[in-house]
């Protein structure tokens, strides 16, 4: 089967192999946790197998270190287990110039 990474990615692109627009917000959820802590890799101490056994179970990176809570609850939204309840990027693109906008100073 084909390779790709497991902490990236979504769920049903895990199980069905279904790689849609809302998958990629998943894995956008994922980038935004590497950009807030300098690059660590996801699910720190975790393997593959045990991502994919706690997603099913709805676990979710905990809120980072240093991780405005605005920016955690975007993380959230994008880990929803239903893609449809996935925010748009355009949604995202909008709630990010926000942030930078008021952090900005």
């Amino acid at each position: 089967g084909a390779k790709f990474p497991i902490k990236w990615t979504a769920p049903e692109a895990i199980n069905y192999g279904t790689f849609t627009i809302k998958s990629d917000v998943w894995s956008f959820g994922i980038l935004l946790t590497e950009i807030v802590t300098y690059g660590r890799i996801p699910y720190p101490g975790m393997t593959n197998p045990e991502v994919i056994q706690n997603l099913e179970r709805g676990y979710r990176m905990p809120q980072p270190d240093n991780c405005p809570q605005e920016l955690y609850e975007l993380m959230m939204q994008c880990w929803k287990e239903r893609p449809e309840e996935r925010p748009t990027f355009e949604y995202m693109k909008s709630v990010l110039e926000d942030f930078f906008t008021a952090t900005e100073g």
